[in-house]
C-alpha cells in the first residue's frame, strides 16, 4: 500500500493539483507518451493497482463471475465486492467503460487475458489450440 503524509492538503490546493494532473494527462495524444508519463509518475505497484481496479469494474459491467475475476486478476472477492458497490455509486468510470464494451481492441484484450494456453493444467488441449488459432487469426486478419 502506498503511503501518504498524515498532514492533509487544503481542498483548494488539492483541487488545483487535480487540475494540473488532468491537464498533463488530457494533453497526451499518443500511447507511448502516456506510458512514459505514467512510468515517471507512478510506482510499479500503483500502476498495477490502478490497472486492476479498472479491469475489475469493466469485467463487472460485462457480468463476469467473481471467481473468474479473482482467479485471473489475482484479487480477493472482497476487493471485487468493494468495486462492485463503487460501480453503482459512481457514474463516471462506469459510463466510460460501458462506451468501450463494443470496442474490438478491448474485446481482443480480454479474450487473451482469459485464454488458457494449451498444456495448462485443467485445460482441454483441443479447444485451447482451437481458441489460440482463433485469437491469432483475429489479430492477423481483423475478423
Amino acid at each position: 500500500m502506498t503511503r501518504i503524509s498524515k498532514y492533509r492538503v487544503e481542498g483548494k490546493v488539492l483541487k488545483k493539483l487535480y487540475f494540473l494532473m488532468f491537464e498533463i494527462i488530457s494533453n497526451m495524444d499518443e500511447e507511448e507518451r502516456f506510458a512514459g508519463i505514467m512510468e515517471e509518475l507512478l510506482s510499479s505497484t500503483e500502476k498495477i493497482m490502478i490497472a486492476k481496479r479498472v479491469a475489475i469494474i469493466y469485467l463487472l459491467i460485462k457480468d463476469i463471475n467473481y471467481l473468474v475475476i479473482s482467479d485471473v486478476l489475482k484479487v480477493s472477492s472482497r476487493t471485487i465486492a468493494k468495486f462492485h458497490s463503487i460501480m453503482f455509486e459512481g457514474k463516471e468510470i462506469k459510463n466510460i467503460l460501458e462506451g468501450l464494451i463494443g470496442n474490438e481492441k478491448i474485446k481482443g484484450f480480454f479474450e487473451e487475458l482469459f485464454f488458457r494456453e494449451p498444456g495448462t493444467y485443467g485445460t482441454n488441449w483441443k479447444s485451447a489450440w482451437r481458441q489460440k488459432f482463433e485469437i491469432e487469426r483475429k489479430k492477423i486478419r481483423g475478423i
